[in-house]
């Protein structure tokens, strides 16, 4: 049985989402997402959410790679790419060796999709798409100085290859030249608070240290504490919405409203949601629903163990509550449940 998300809770929802953030008088985000799609799902709510604004006129999504090997991670983001009417993104894989590779178990939903949905993707392997670093340069190259915005969801490992890219024919400036010409600011979902282990940096924990460290422009961290009680995605899988394989893969993993318990890692809203509070900062702005706290992380070793060091005067921070996590969980569900406005189709 599907249960159809009442008229006048959407209608609620949609309201609170534009009230929060008029774009108005704002151009479109220049974006590129950066994501690993390999075992977590709220990456595939996070690039929903990204092209929903995209479909809002709040954003032009100018690349979308993945951070991981020999998987069906760039696939996946195909699909969604597809899905809302944009194939033609371009797209990439990381090539560097460090990178994480493989298909576990968790994995499974995302070659389901390639089932699902034949002909809507080139790449069935990730290894077979393009170096995600030459898609970043060409992206980055392109555009006026100082105007994208990368938003990074997994490992770190393309933020460290990009940095160590040289000169060549698509710009004769290095990758740190490059991306501190070009790149406004970072948003990436990594680290723990006040310190700690975290997945993204913890994945490739040598090039969390290299990007971290070398990185020429502000960081925006939302870190393992900020989206760990940030919950949505049950309102798309109790939805009518059919052949969305943004529900398809959040509907394999949720756990059901039966299952959840206080400690349950989901909850009666959805799915903790790292990746999409990191899309609403790259767009929206991280003043627009978070407070914030200047200072940088550091990675202590080469094994992902890292430390948050306060400093007022840093021009990078951490996000921390200022619009309760309830509200921001509904604004995410409700850009989740927005219908494409040519699904499948090409603009």
């Amino acid at each position: 049985m599907k249960l159809a998300v009442p008229a006048i809770v959407s209608a609620a929802l949609f309201a609170l989402s534009c009230a929060a953030a008029d774009v108005s008088h704002h151009a479109p985000v220049k974006v590129i997402l950066d994501s690993d799609m390999i075992e977590d799902y709220d990456d595939m709510g996070a690039i929903s959410i990204l092209h929903a604004l995209a479909d809002a006129g709040e954003c032009e999504i100018l690349a979308t790679v993945s951070c991981t090997r020999d998987n069906g991670s760039v696939a996946a983001i195909e699909i969604c790419n597809a899905y809302y009417g944009r194939p033609d993104i371009p797209v990439g894989c990381s090539k560097l060796p460090s990178a994480v590779k493989g298909a576990p178990g968790g994995h499974r939903k995302f070659l389901d999709l390639q089932k699902k949905y034949p002909g809507k993707f080139k790449y069935a392997n990730s290894e077979q798409a393009p170096d995600a670093v030459e898609v970043y340069r060409r992206a980055l190259a392109a555009q006026p100085d100082g105007s994208v915005v990368i938003c990074s969801l997994g490992f770190l490992s393309n933020m460290r290859a990009l940095l160590e890219s040289k000169g060549d024919d698509i710009s004769p400036l290095d990758g740190k030249s490059l991306v501190a010409k070009k790149v406004k600011k970072w948003v990436a979902m990594a680290c723990f608070y006040p310190e700690g282990h975290e997945y993204n940096s913890d994945g490739d924990a040598v090039s969390s240290k290299i990007a971290l460290r070398d990185w020429p422009t502000p960081i925006v961290i939302t870190d393992f504490q900020y989206g760990r009680h940030l919950y949505a995605g049950r309102a798309i899988v109790e939805s009518d919405i059919e052949n969305s394989p943004v529900k398809d893969v959040f509907k394999a993993d949720l756990a059901p409203r039966e299952a959840i318990n206080p400690r349950s890692w989901d909850q009666l809203a959805g799915h903790p949601s790292w990746d999409e509070s990191a899309v609403l900062i790259a767009v929206r702005g991280e003043e627009t629903y978070f407070a914030l706290e200047n200072g940088f992380y550091e990675m202590l070793d080469d094994h992902g163990h890292d430390i948050w060091r306060y400093d007022p005067k840093s021009p990078s921070c951490r996000v921390l509550q200022k619009t309760p996590r309830t509200e921001v969980g509904k604004i995410i569900d409700e850009l989740m449940l927005r219908k494409p406005k040519t699904p499948w189709g090409k603009r």
